[in-house]
């Protein structure tokens, strides 16, 4: 096995500060400063630009595998263009391992944190319902899911060959309006948050795979999505300190976390010295590139001597003002360890352009700007990690197809589990849903087919049942059909996906367009139920998603249930786009299931009531 013999001699003739620096072997800089960095490879074409190149990568090419060797770069993250199915997944990621450029197991990265932001493919990995589901279970069940669906992610990820997941997510969401976290948090109380990120993140890395607590300083309450802006916040010290901060400096202290993922927010309270954009402009220095939060704050006040890795650098966060090359240097001496995606590497120029970028830090090291002795030691405990995971006693993995029926239970029984009545149910339960003619409202077409699917789940066949998409409305069938029903679901989706669900920005750039915003989307199956309550017809509205929008039916809605999640398993012959929330529900309206979960958030109504 290759070592890095060097590290030792080189962190000792550093030690003379700049005299050493003029005077570093800049190949064995090159080897730390290639450990530092981590790289995607989504897409990949030979020939052609970056911007027109689509294809998915599942099978690693030979310029990749090279650029890994002879680049010596230490981790790859992986996002669902790569993860088609256990078989290929398996075969690239045995691949990437042989690319390693020191025989030490590369660091293999995903966001799996389960909900709607989940790269492997569901047909054999469920994603279960998310976190702010799992905060829905404290109260009935302690931390029992926090610590069964790390478990289950981390078995999921360790089948494949993955390593490292970039999961649980600390952020306090106590911004309803936030774009970005919203339900990939596990509320709005930093103790429960707390209590059950630690519990995630140890069953994760009790399981044998690397846990990452993000997004550090705190993403909880920013109106923008940093993978579009830079968001700021702008909570004084003491309410970082409550509500941001708490979560990780309780984990940090107890549970060890093997990374901290920063955040590309700037937090004046932290942090209001300013940088040099790209266009000349100044600007509060975001937390990924601040030495105050990334080395004074995180490793010095709060003890952290694990790794701290950047969110993807090719964010708009980040991207918007500085060039990659600035933006890997800036993080470098703020005290990250690792830069991730410096660029979206999708042709062989792009490789070229991260070689050159390896070349401008190097300078920078020699120039002063960097320090040679933090960068040896960064890399050291980098090395340290990837050794750490080459002595690792494999895991003992149960078969794919037992996994699986594991997997699939435990996400019924967290969906059931999380369902939340909120407010008053002025509804008689259980209902006789046979003996009813039902009009749904669904989101889209898909989901009026889950709806479907869980009626016929539990044998019920209604007098009649309808179904209005919210994607391709024609309202005056919808107010026919809601004329003739005894009872109107109404069900949303809200708010708009992100990029991080997705992947990165491109993704969300290539969605479709809706005919209805989801904005549009709401207003309407609001005006719809209330035409429904003034025919005297019973109503239910269900939030798929977040549960903040369920304020404003109030009066519209004789019964108002959060889910929290609307993942749907895939189309098989035997049920189509069926869901275990949609399940749920209609367990739960039959009188089969208690709904046991209580909101983690706090609802807050426009005459400022609270739930």
């Amino acid at each position: 096995m290759k070592q890095y013999a060097l590290l030792l001699a080189v962190m000792t003739l550093s030690a003379g500060g700049c005299m050493g620096q003029k005077t570093l072997d800049q190949q064995e800089l090159r080897r730390q400063i290639g450990q530092k960095l981590m790289i995607d490879l989504r897409h990949f074409c030979a020939e052609g630009s970056s911007a027109e190149c689509k294809s998915d990568v599942t099978v690693l090419p030979k310029e990749f595998a090279d650029a890994i060797t002879q680049l010596h770069l230490g981790g790859v993250i992986l996002f669902a263009n790569n993860l088609k199915d256990k078989t290929q997944i398996r075969r690239l990621t045995a691949d990437l391992q042989q690319a390693s450029s020191d025989g030490l197991p590369l660091l293999l990265g995903i966001d799996q944190e389960g909900g709607r932001v989940a790269r492997l493919p569901v047909a054999d990995f469920p994603a279960f319902a998310g976190n702010m589901a799992i905060g829905a279970t404290l109260a009935a069940s302690g931390t029992h899911y926090a610590t069964e669906v790390g478990k289950a992610i981390a078995l999921q990820l360790s089948s494949l060959g993955i390593n490292l997941n970039f999961a649980p997510s600390l952020d306090v969401n106590n911004n309803p309006a936030n774009p970005v976290i919203n339900v990939r948090s596990y509320g709005d109380n930093a103790a429960a948050v707390a209590q059950a990120g630690g519990a995630m993140l140890s069953a994760m890395q009790q399981a044998g795979v690397l846990g990452t607590i993000k997004h550090f300083p705190g993403h909880g309450d920013t109106h923008v999505d940093s993978h579009t802006g830079l968001p700021l916040v702008e909570h004084d010290r003491a309410t970082v300190e409550a509500v941001d901060l708490y979560p990780f400096r309780q984990l940090i202290k107890a549970h060890q976390p093997a990374m901290v993922m920063t955040a590309h927010i700037q937090y004046p309270a932290l942090d209001n010295s300013s940088l040099i954009t790209k266009s000349g402009e100044a600007v509060i220095k975001p937390a990924t590139l601040s030495r105050a939060i990334l080395t004074d704050l995180l490793r010095d006040d709060m003890g952290f001597d694990g790794i701290v890795i950047t969110d993807a650098l090719n964010m708009a966060g980040i991207s918007q003002f500085f060039d990659p090359a600035q933006a890997v240097i800036e993080t470098f001496a703020a005290g990250a360890d690792i830069a991730l995606m410096p660029y979206e590497m999708k042709t062989p120029s792009d490789i070229q352009a991260l070689a050159v970028l390896i070349d401008e830090v190097v300078a920078a090291v020699q120039q002063g700007k960097l320090d040679s002795r933090e960068i040896a030691q960064s890399a050291e405990r980098i090395v340290r990690l990837r050794q750490q995971l080459g002595k690792a006693q494999p895991q003992t993995l149960v078969a794919d197809d037992q996994r699986l029926a594991a997997d699939i239970e435990l996400e019924q029984r967290l969906a059931q589990d999380s369902l939340t009545v909120v407010g008053e149910n002025k509804l008689k339960l259980p209902l006789d849903l046979a003996a009813l003619r039902l009009h749904l409202i669904a989101p889209d077409p898909t989901k009026c087919q889950s709806w479907l699917e869980a009626l016929s789940l539990w044998g019920i066949k209604p007098k009649s049942v309808s179904c209005s998409d919210l994607t391709s409305f024609e309202q005056s069938m919808a107010v026919q059909q809601i004329h003739q029903a005894d009872l109107v679901l109404g069900s949303l989706i809200s708010p708009v996906q992100s990029a991080a669900e997705l992947g990165v920005l491109a993704d969300l750039q290539a969605l479709p367009a809706m005919k209805l915003t989801v904005a549009e989307q709401k207003q309407l199956l609001l005006q719809l139920l209330q035409q429904a309550k003034a025919q005297g017809k019973n109503t239910v509205m269900v939030s798929l998603r977040t549960p903040y929008e369920l304020t404003d039916f109030a009066v519209a809605a004789d019964l108002r249930l959060a889910t929290y999640s609307y993942n749907q398993r895939p189309h098989t012959a035997a049920r189509a786009f069926s869901g275990p929330a949609y399940d749920a529900v209609v367990a739960f309206l039959l009188g089969k299931i208690q709904a046991r979960g209580q909101l983690p958030v706090s609802l807050v109504t426009k005459d400022g009531t609270a739930h």
